[in-house]
């Protein structure tokens, strides 16, 4: 009976590791297509035949319907991306850097960079959200990441850059964003990482962009709106 007992469980957790690993498998599959093709380009059946499954209902099975399966993958790679970026954070508190701006550039850069260097697309997938924000609000998990929203990194960024108007911080934290979800997004998706040197030199660009003097001009027009 024991015995009997024995090779019930030992049965169980190899079907659970399987099952793990073709969920696992799925996404991974996915990312790369949606990534590559577009959200709204790619079918189950596509994720399907690229993952070499027989079973037309394998992806409703682990992950109930298409928009189960984005979920899961958002969830998935946020999950380790979070962890790095505590950790970050936690160093960055120890050296009182956490409001330093070139400290909180890396902290977005970093956990991205090491995604791309490891040959996942989710950097690709995530500027494919960015150029379509219905499909971010559809898609993106509302318990996914409490510590570590889009929101709160916007609030690193923000009071990195306290010594410039509010509505100038709103601007260059929106443009820091863009430019580097899409230059990392490029990178992913010609199947490199980037160098040392070259990633160096963006994270300079990004901090220069942030930390800018604000012209006489753009003070002016922006006086002139406020007061309309």
């Amino acid at each position: 009976m024991t015995e009997l007992g024995t090779e019930s469980a030992t049965g169980a957790r190899r079907r659970n590791a399987s099952g793990q690993s073709t969920r696992v498998m799925l996404m991974e599959v996915a990312e790369r297509l949606f990534a590559t093709r577009g959200i709204d380009a790619v079918t189950l059946r596509e994720i399907q035949q690229a993952a070499g499954q027989s079973n037309t209902s394998v992806i409703r099975y682990h992950f109930g319907s298409r928009d189960g399966l984005i979920r899961a993958l958002i969830s998935y790679r946020q999950e380790s991306l979070g962890a790095d970026r505590q950790e970050m954070l936690e160093a960055m508190r120890e050296q009182g850097k956490e409001a330093d701006p070139r400290a909180v550039v890396w902290l977005l850069v970093r956990p991205l960079a090491n995604s791309i260097s490891n040959g996942e697309m989710f950097v690709a997938f995530l500027a494919r959200l960015v150029e379509d924000p219905r499909a971010r609000n559809e898609y993106w998990p509302d318990h996914v990441d409490n510590e570590w929203t889009h929101e709160k990194l916007e609030e690193l960024v923000d009071a990195s850059l306290q010594d410039l108007p509010e509505r100038i911080r709103r601007g260059r934290t929106f443009q820091l964003y863009i430019s580097l979800i899409n230059v990392l997004a490029a990178s992913a998706r010609a199947g490199h990482g980037l160098g040392e040197a070259q990633l160096h030199n963006y994270v300079d660009t990004w901090v220069g962009m942030l930390t800018a003097p604000v012209s006489y001009e753009t003070r002016a027009l922006m006086a002139e709106h406020d007061g309309t």
